[in-house]
Parts: structure tokens; sequence; C-alpha cells
């Protein structure tokens, strides 16, 4: 079955290592080159979006160093922030770079937060709010910054930002909701398979997506300058892309352990089984059967599946689409696979005679 099998590459390509180290070391002199390629204008209205993306990378290239030593140090909640925040410096860096005016809304948005950072000098009496508000008004009209998926649409309607849009939707968001804000999600990692608490979250990544998610927005960002500046990039797009297919949802890392504590290794070798028994009666006695009992044959599967699994508090109205999907997918995969193999219809008389 196609389905199952590219599901276990991806999960294969994100746990297994991917020693890199000859072209990361590469990557990272011709970024950190091209981050500090041109000098910093001392006058602060003269800074362009080019310099602030040079700084992001510039950034970034800490951020990957730290994430790194924190992965080889097992501190897994440390390595998960950091590649979150490696992720949206990745796109501050291409908005300021891509999107007109964003240097001076940058500039800007440090006004509005200026007053509430200065906040506690108020709590002295020394000077009051409205004096800190009026002086900070002085620098400039403040403004907000629009939200970071609001700017990964932008870098999009821009350029093909396929790569930092995918990242964003498989390692921001849920990184966001597992790590960095108060959620459910987050409070639920105290709590173990069997309903008892315990001190250190559960892990809902794989040890390695950290670096990974890291080493690719080292390549898109390193290599969006590039292309700014019309230089050499195919070494950070190909280092973006090699990496970026290697970083795993904690979505789906929750999952699998979910399951695996469901089915242990006896009742993974029986799913197994199973589903190798009904491909081989997929590519054998299904091609005479009915519809009908191909469909039944292919749900039967995945409801023992579901039984195995033990989610009965989950409702039916949830789990049922999702069925339909796979079911539907693998009989079109079928009946795509059979056609192929179908010899072509017999000539016709008067094709026989042209």
């Amino acid at each position: 079955m196609a389905i199952l099998s590219a599901l276990a590459r991806t999960v294969l390509r994100g746990v297994l290592p991917y020693p890199d180290l000859p072209r990361r070391i590469r990557v990272r002199r011709s970024a950190h080159s091209l981050a500090i390629g041109i000098p910093l204008p001392r006058d602060e209205e003269q800074v362009t979006g080019e310099h602030l993306a040079r700084l992001a990378l510039l950034r970034l290239l800490f951020l990957q160093r730290e994430t790194r030593r924190a992965v080889r140090m097992r501190q897994r909640e440390a390595a998960a922030l950091l590649a979150r925040t490696g992720i949206e410096t990745c796109i501050l860096g291409l908005w300021c770079l891509l999107i007109p005016g964003a240097a001076a809304k940058l500039r800007a948005s440090e006004y509005k937060t200026g007053a509430a950072m200065l906040t506690f000098l108020s709590g002295t009496g020394l000077i009051s709010q409205q004096l800190i508000r009026q002086s900070v008004s002085a620098l400039g009209e403040p403004q907000k910054l629009p939200p970071v998926a609001a700017m990964a649409e932008q870098i999009d309607s821009e350029i093909d930002a396929k790569a930092i849009i995918y990242l964003y939707d498989v390692a921001y968001r849920p990184a966001s909701q597992y790590f960095t804000h108060a959620t459910n999600s987050a409070l639920r990692r105290h709590v173990t398979a069997d309903y008892g608490y315990k001190s250190r979250p559960a892990n809902s990544w794989v040890r390695r997506a950290p670096v990974r998610l890291v080493d690719a927005c080292v390549g898109v960002l390193a290599g969006a300058i590039a292309n700014d500046l019309e230089a050499p990039a195919d070494l950070f797009v190909q280092y973006a892309e090699d990496h970026a297919k290697r970083v795993l949802p904690p979505l789906l890392v929750t999952i699998g352990k979910g399951m695996g504590r469901q089915l242990r290794w006896g009742g993974i070798m029986a799913v197994l089984k199973e589903a190798a028994e009904t491909r081989a009666y997929l590519t054998g006695a299904a091609a005479s059967a009915a519809p009908e009992k191909r469909e039944a044959r292919l749900r039967s599967m995945y409801d023992s599946l579901i039984d195995r699994l033990d989610i009965g508090d989950v409702p039916p109205e949830a789990i049922s689409p999702v069925l339909d999907h796979f079911v539907n997918k693998t009989l079109a995969e079928w009946d795509s696979e059979r056609a192929n193999e179908l010899p072509p219809p017999p000539a016709t008389e008067t094709q026989e005679r042209s």
C-alpha cells in the first residue's frame, strides 16, 4: 500500500541519523560571509530590509549552534524552544528582505513596546507612566508587527515560498502548541498513559527534529539572501530541502508513541500481519471479487487497528471521515494499478486496415 510506504519513509527519514558535517561546515561559513558582507549603517534610518535579513541570518547561525548543543546534552525542552525561535527568526528575516517597508515597520514596532518595557520605572514613583509614553511617542509613530502567519503569507505572495510555509505548518504551529504556550496540549504532557501525573513532561518531538528544523531555516534564509544578491544559492537551497523533509511534526510523534503504548510488540506484529494479508488479497483474489467485498476487506483491517488502539473516548464522527479517506484512496490506487496491468484492447478491423 503506497500510503503506508510513504508514511514509513517519512518516519524513517525523521528518526534515522543524517550525517552532514562537511556540508554543514561549508553552509555555515558561506552563510556567515553573507551575514557580515556589508557594514551596518550607524544611522538607524539607513538600515534596510537587507541589513535586517543579514542580522537575522547571523542570529540563526547562533541558534543553530545552540540548538545542536541542547540536543547533544539531551535538553529537549530547550532544543524545541530554540528551534521554534529559529523558524520565527527565519520568517522575520525573509519578511524584512522581501516586503517593501518592512524595515521601517520593524523599527516602529519597538516604539509600541518601548513604553511597556519601561513601565517598571513608574512603579518606583520617580516618573509617571504618562511621561514615559510621551517620551517614547516622540521617537516615532508606533506600529504593530503582523503575526508570524501573516508574514509567511506575505512572503509566499512575493516568492514561491513552499519550504517556509511547509516548515511553518509542520513545526512552528505544533512547537508553539506543545512547548511555547500554556495550552491544553502542553499541560497534558504531564499526564501518564494511565492518567497519573509526572513531573517531567512527555517527549512530544523526536530528538533530532529541532536540529533539522534550524538547519533548514539557515538554508532557506541564506538562499533567499544569495538570490537577492544574484549570488550562487544552490548549496543553501539543497541543504534546506534535504533537512526540511526530515522534520517530523510533533503531533505525528505523539500519535506514534500512543499507538506504540497501546499496541505493544505483539499488537504491532498482529497489525503488520493483517496488513500483509490484506495486501496479498488486493494483489490476488481481489481482482475477481465484487467492489463491495474489496472495500469490506479493507475496512476490516482498519477497524481491527482501531479496536486494538482502544480509543473508545474518540467519537465515531471524528474517526469515520479519516477511515473513509484512507479506504477510498487505497481503492483508487488499486484501481489505477489494475488499469496499468490490463493488456491493451484488441485492435478493431478499421485500425488493422490502417
